[in-house]
């Protein structure tokens, strides 16, 4: 009778100790997103995940719509505290973070105003090709306006995604 009793204990201790070593997973922010975190981005490849869900908070130093890919680039001063997120070749983008809202997220991801001081969520990557960091795509912006992508935008960054290169050129003739 004994012989049980011992096993029993043994198999809730084991229990109860690897319960307690199971990893919680607690995500930075409610806009995380699950899935591949660099989902309808234009050539994925040039990007290394340096963490599937990161927070940057700065001052909007400039905004510009992309015409090639529809991407929106926003060039974010960071806060102090956010500065590591940037690499040595965030400075050919004046020290900056570079945030990048794809046009399938436009019609929920708010384009920020030159000054607006935000907060933004998304993966932070390094940009092999442009040998900076950035948060791409950026699934939350905390200010600004709700700019939905043109069809014709949505229809190129399709064609895109789909391996037609040309295809932000075609109509441009």
């Amino acid at each position: 009778m004994r012989r049980p009793a011992v096993v029993l204990g043994l198999f809730l201790l084991c229990c109860a100790a690897a319960c307690s070593l199971r990893r919680q997973i607690v995500l930075p922010s409610p806009y995380c997103r699950l899935g591949g975190p660099l989902a309808g981005v234009y050539h994925p490849q040039r990007l290394i995940v340096k963490s599937r869900c990161r927070i940057a908070l700065g001052t909007v130093a400039k905004v510009k719509f992309e015409s090639y890919d529809g991407d929106v680039h926003v060039d974010l001063r960071p806060d102090p505290g956010y500065g590591r997120l940037l690499s040595d070749g965030n400075e050919r983008v004046g020290g900056n973070l570079v945030v990048e809202i794809i046009p399938q997220d436009r019609s929920h991801v708010a384009v920020p105003a030159e000054g607006d001081r935000v907060e933004v969520v998304g993966p932070w990557v390094e940009d092999t090709q442009h040998g900076w960091n950035e948060i791409h795509p950026a699934w939350w912006v905390s200010a600004g306006a709700i700019r939905p992508a043109t069809a014709e935008e949505l229809r190129r960054v399709q064609l895109l995604l789909q391996g037609v290169e040309g295809a932000a050129e075609e109509d441009d003739d």
